[in-house]
This record gives C-alpha cells, structure tokens and sequence, in this order.
C-alpha cells in the first residue's frame, strides 16, 4: 500500500486539501432531521460523502459525538470509515489519543493493527505526556503506512499558557515540538513530507511561524467556519504551508441547507477555495 503522505498527496491533486468534519452533534443531527442516535451519526456522514460523490480527499470523523452512543456509536464511526475508505476517501480519526509505552500501543493497534474493526488512515494524538512517549505508537502507525496529527497549537484560549510555556533551552512548548516533530519526519522520509502532519488552528496569531517551523509536516487547520477563520484566513496566516495544509470544515458545510443538494453545493465551493491553496 502506499505511504499515507503518497496517498494524501494523490487525493488533494484529485479533490483538493479540504478536510471536512464529520460532527454529529444534537444540534447538527436535529437541523438535518435525522434522530440524535447511532443510526443518525452514521445516515449523516453517509449523506455528506453522498452529497460529495465520494470526491473528498478526507474526511474527519469526531470521535467523541460517536462515542456518546456507546458500542453502537463505535459500530456507526467504523462502518462509517469503512465506507469512506472503500471509496477511497482517506480517514482521519479526531479522538487526540496519546499515551505512554504498551498504552500508546494498544490505541495504535486499535485503529492500525491487522485485526482492527475501525481502521483509519490517521489519527490525531496530544503530546502532553512528551513527544517521545509516542514512539511506540508511531512504530505501529508507520509500519502500516498511516499518519498521525499531533496537537501543537490549538485556538482555544485555555491552551495557550501551556503551549507557549518556556522550556528549560528557552523554546516553547509549541516551538519544541516543532523541532520534534520535523527531525522525526525526517528520519522516517529524508527527502519529502513525512507522515507526521501537525494540528494548528487557523485562528492562532502565530500560525504563521509555527508553521514555518514544521516544513515536512501536513497541516491539519481547524477553525475554518463557524469558529470564525475562513479559507482565505488559512492562505493569509499560513504562507508557508502552500500545497500541505487541510482547512478542516464541520459546521459550516450545512451553512446553505442540510440537504444533501445542498450540502453538495457548500462543499464544491468550498473546495474551489481550498484549491487555491496549493
């Protein structure tokens, strides 16, 4: 199978980077009409690949809106993924998984291993337990050709007190991982991208440079629609991410109507856009 960055590359050629969030939420399921159920998360992120002909790059399934409906929500998001990738639309899996030692690998197995019910071709982890702490999960992650998507800034404003605290070499938390970050792409792909992307919100002030400093890395930028950033904004506050960087767009794809005409529409749109970045 080709390498996640091989894959991810192709699919944004054909598609464009737009990464589109799949949230089933209450409120979301109820403005589609569909139940706030197990059944109705699955009919919605159907109808959304639906409306789009499958001509997604990727998709990122919320973990959290499944799991509230317990083993039937986890069933819904791995038939879900099942469909998705059956068609060739990438999966990133938003459940910011990370741990230390045997526990990082058994969350690697569960969406990587040969006997996974939900498999996915990324996930996204947090790394307040150090970077390093991953290593086993990303061994299983790169040996089966997937991607991880580590949170390094985040928009929230809860988080920017840690994430720029100050390390003893005087980096902060955030620029730290960058460096991590960028030497282990770089020993896993000497010469291109490497499968170890990085989450930024769009709506970060230092997007620009934190960016910067991931240049193997792609940019997973959530933010985009009803948290305020548009397509543009990503363009305007991430220059240096041209051709790697996936505008992540959830609410907003209901923005003109939740039919799956509708939902159709929004999404070409904002593909159109999106293509703009590369």
């Amino acid at each position: 199978m080709p390498t996640f960055t091989a894959r991810l590359s192709a699919a944004i050629r054909a598609h464009s980077p737009l990464c589109v969030g799949i949230d089933p939420s209450t409120a979301l399921l109820k403005s589609c009409g569909l139940p706030d159920s197990a059944e109705g998360a699955f009919e919605f992120g159907k109808r959304v690949l639906e409306a789009a002909d499958y001509r997604l790059s990727i998709i990122k399934p919320q973990s959290a809106f499944f799991e509230r409906f317990g083993s039937l929500g986890y069933r819904a998001m791995e038939e879900l993924a099942a469909l998705a990738r059956s068609r060739e639309v990438l999966v990133l899996l938003d459940g910011k998984r990370g741990d230390i030692d045997t526990t990082a690998e058994a969350y690697a197995e569960s969406y990587f291993g040969a006997s996974s019910a939900l498999r996915a071709d990324a996930i996204t982890t947090h790394v307040y337990l150090g970077f390093a702490a991953l290593e086993k999960l990303l061994a299983i992650v790169l040996r089966n050709d997937g991607g991880v998507f580590p949170v390094v800034r985040s928009s929230n404003p809860e988080g920017e007190s840690l994430q720029h605290a100050r390390l003893p070499s005087g980096e902060t938390v955030a620029e730290g991982l960058c460096r991590e970050i960028t030497e282990r792409n770089r020993r896993a792909n000497d010469e291109s991208l490497g499968p170890i992307g990085a989450v930024v919100g769009a709506t970060c002030d230092d997007a620009a440079a934190t960016v910067a400093a991931l240049p193997r890395s792609f940019i997973l930028a959530p933010g985009v629609g009803a948290q305020g950033a548009t397509i543009q904004d990503v363009s305007t506050q991430m220059p240096a991410a041209r051709g790697r960087v996936l505008p992540s767009v959830s609410r907003a794809i209901l923005a003109n109507g939740a039919t799956p005409g509708e939902i159709r529409t929004t999404i070409r749109g904002l593909q159109e856009e999106a293509r703009k970045l590369v």
